[in-house]
């Protein structure tokens, strides 16, 4: 009786203790923890993450707190997907593979990860709609068809009236069309939006210049040669318009600081040579002409500078 007993107590407590013990299943192998920012990096609070379980659809929710982090600890092994979501931003899907057993609590820092608002969104797939419309409208210049990049370009700024790249665009399709006092418009709210943009006072000088406002003319092309000291076309226009108001010594100087930049331009050598005709320094005419035929692959130039180049070395004998 009493062995019956004791046996009996015994099986009783292996049972006891075999069934206290967890499956390895149960055991809380898992301490996640994290932090979500917006694009600019800020922190965002009250992100909600929704896991669940793939195979047991066991689910848990939590948020961030206000410093943008998250933790969750007691997570069993499994696979997850993960909700990530907020008001006011675009939701994100992820899975989260935690199926590895572990025989004691592993904590795992998460990768941050950045939420993007829906207006940012919106504001990103506005700027590569109008990204795909300007180079539209660039490519239809590129072709001619100045009527149908008008077309688009008006329609971006109707959309967005400070998309100065758009009224530049606009300008140039305009000057294209000979159409100057709409050109001269869009241009000027170009140089308003964007002051430090040197290619929009060149046109402004190139429009003057075909009108034969001289005065206007040079100010424009100073003004693009200010903001861009390499600006070699309105160095050499300021040289034309000065050589043909017979201002001659202030048109060599224009040449020659093209020439610096570009010392191999043909028309730049010839028009500086020009100047030395008018100096009557024809040994020195002689060499920037030579230079220029050099340089040129116009055969009718070519032949043009070869006569005139004669004619100064026939000038030099007499």
């Amino acid at each position: 009786m009493h062995n019956r007993n004791f046996i009996g107590l015994t099986i009783l407590c292996f049972l006891c203790f075999f069934l206290a013990v967890p499956s390895h299943g149960q055991y809380r192998e898992y301490y996640i923890y994290g932090k979500i920012v917006d694009s600019e990096n800020k922190p965002l609070e009250e992100v909600e993450l929704d896991f669940r379980d793939i195979l047991s659809s066991r689910r848990y929710k939590i948020q961030t707190d206000e410093k943008g982090e998250y933790k969750l600890v007691g997570v069993p092994h499994g696979i997850y997907n993960v909700a990530i979501s907020k008001d006011g931003y675009r939701t994100q899907n992820l899975e989260w593979d935690f199926s590895a057993t572990q025989d004691r609590m592993q904590k795992i820092e998460m990768q941050t990860i950045v939420m993007v608002s829906e207006e940012k969104i919106q504001q990103i797939e506005r700027a590569k709609q109008a990204q795909e419309e300007f180079n539209e409208a660039r490519e239809k210049i590129g072709q001619g068809d100045f009527d149908g990049a008008i077309e688009i370009l008006k329609k971006m700024i109707m959309d967005n009236p400070d998309d100065a790249n758009a009224h530049y665009l606009l300008g140039i399709s305009y000057q294209r069309k000979k159409q100057f006092p709409e050109a001269i418009v869009e241009f000027e709210k170009t140089a308003k939006m964007s002051p430090s943009f040197s290619g929009v006072y060149h046109q402004l000088g190139l429009i003057y210049q075909e009108q034969q406002e001289w005065i206007k003319a040079l100010e424009f092309y100073a003004k693009a040669i200010e903001l861009e000291p390499k600006s070699v076309e309105s160095f050499y226009n300021r040289g034309l318009i000065l050589f043909e108001q017979n201002r001659v010594e202030e048109s060599l100087v224009e040449f020659e600081k093209a020439l610096e930049i570009k010392p191999e331009d043909p028309e730049f050598l010839e028009m500086a040579g020009r100047c030395y005709i008018h100096r009557a320094d024809f040994k020195k005419a002689i060499e920037y002409l030579e230079k220029a035929k050099l340089n040129s692959s116009d055969q009718t130039k070519i032949e043009f500078l070869d006569d005139l180049v004669s004619k100064l070395r026939e000038q030099i004998k007499k």
